[in-house]
């Protein structure tokens, strides 16, 4: 499962890990599967989000915070 970085704009960071991230017109979700449904294991409002960052682990051991672009809300397209 992975593990993501929310940095609010107020400057504080949330750590969650989550099967996926979604959006929709208002929210970021944080989402992880229980029974067959996905379920929010975070859920904030797109304006108090600042950056997502991803964890991945290095060959070493050390991790690294790779800035994520926030995805698409479901039902858009991006392009026409």
């Amino acid at each position: 499962m992975a593990t993501y970085r929310v940095r609010m704009t107020d400057g504080s960071l949330r750590t969650e890990q989550a099967l996926r991230v979604r959006t929709d017109a208002h929210n970021l979700y944080l989402e992880d599967r229980a029974a067959g449904d996905w379920r929010p294991v975070l859920g904030v409002r797109l304006d108090q989000v600042d950056t997502i960052q991803r964890r991945f682990t290095e060959n070493d051991g050390r991790w690294v915070w790779l800035t994520e672009s926030l995805p698409a809300p479901a039902g858009v397209l991006g392009w026409h």
